[in-house]
């Protein structure tokens, strides 16, 4: 190859036309010139692809929407703690069967150390639950509802025990209660211990959850005459889209009895040593929510228990 076509050559190799298929054997130097330029050449192609996805990524990983999009799990995280134990509870139990033998007696701690072997207890007259909500979305989210799910509704059947619990009264960030006599049960104002309901409690209250921020509700379910099994149901909006979010006790829907017409026995309050005995049920219903028994309204018609 003379020098005119070598001089070609490294023309076409500064000029990028140049190929190695071009060259001379004997023309190394040229090869390691122009496998250099290629190099070169791809390594700034994936770099600027590399920027521009790493761009792309973090644009939309700091776009809530997306963000929301590829959320895992519900928009609230739900955590329910149902009040189960005398020390807790404002309300009374219906057990199976009969609970004390003739002339026996139990403390308050025995007593509770039967009810947390129990699985088979209902709650009666009233349920109270502390239900947590914690914010799972970079848009906040507005509750603007809540309502409740019934899946069966039927008098209360006689028989079994009914064990009852003066009110001890609980604070919790939120009081709302829900008198389950209603034809359709409402969200409303409750008092301090949950024992009186007011008006519709979203008429003047608003509830936002932030991204990780943590919102107590303290809900009273009542009923003196229906033996009913409930979900609560929550109205979300994110971001203008409504949705709803479905909040059962547990792997279980929430149950909360009236009272019956006759039980096997009935059990109450005996002594002020804090022991409990067999009594009469109007006795131990008077003891629980008063003569006669009603879900307690500062406005509206209450139901009384029969």
């Amino acid at each position: 190859m003379g020098d005119g076509d070598r001089r070609e050559v490294r023309q076409q190799v500064r000029s990028g036309r140049g190929s190695v298929n071009t060259l001379a054997a004997g023309d190394v130097g040229d090869v390691h010139v122009t496998n250099n330029y290629y190099r070169a050449k791809w390594a700034g192609v994936i770099a600027l692809a590399v920027a521009v996805v790493f761009g792309v990524v973090y644009h939309f990983a700091g776009d809530p929407d997306v963000r929301d999009a590829f959320a895992s799990g519900p928009s609230l995280h739900v955590t329910v703690q149902t009040r189960d134990s005398v020390v807790n509870h404002n309300g009374a139990w219906l057990f199976p069967g009969r609970l004390l033998s003739p002339g026996q007696t139990l403390h308050t701690d025995q007593v509770a150390a039967v009810m947390s072997k129990r699985s088979d207890k209902v709650d009666t007259y009233e349920t109270t639950t502390l239900v947590t909500v914690e914010g799972n979305r970079s848009h906040t989210v507005d509750i603007t509802g809540i309502h409740i799910k019934v899946r069966s509704k039927a008098t209360p059947a006689p028989g079994g025990t009914l064990l009852v619990y003066p009110s001890q009264g609980e604070d919790t960030n939120i009081k709302i209660g829900f008198n389950l006599d209603e034809p359709v049960p409402v969200p409303r104002n409750a008092d301090r211990e949950g024992k009186a309901f007011g008006g519709h409690y979203f008429d003047g209250h608003s509830v936002s959850v932030k991204a990780g921020e943590i919102v107590n509700f303290g809900f009273t379910f009542q009923t003196v005459k229906w033996d009913v099994t409930y979900d609560l149901v929550l109205d979300e909006v994110i971001d203008g889209e409504h949705t709803t979010q479905t909040v059962t006790n547990g792997s279980r829907p929430f149950h909360t009895r009236g009272f019956a017409s006759a039980y096997d026995q009935a059990v109450g309050p005996y002594s002020r040593d804090g022991s409990f005995a067999v009594t009469d049920r109007a006795k131990a219903i008077e003891a629980m929510c008063g003569t006669p028994c009603t879900v307690r309204l500062t406005q509206g018609a209450a139901a009384t228990a029969k």
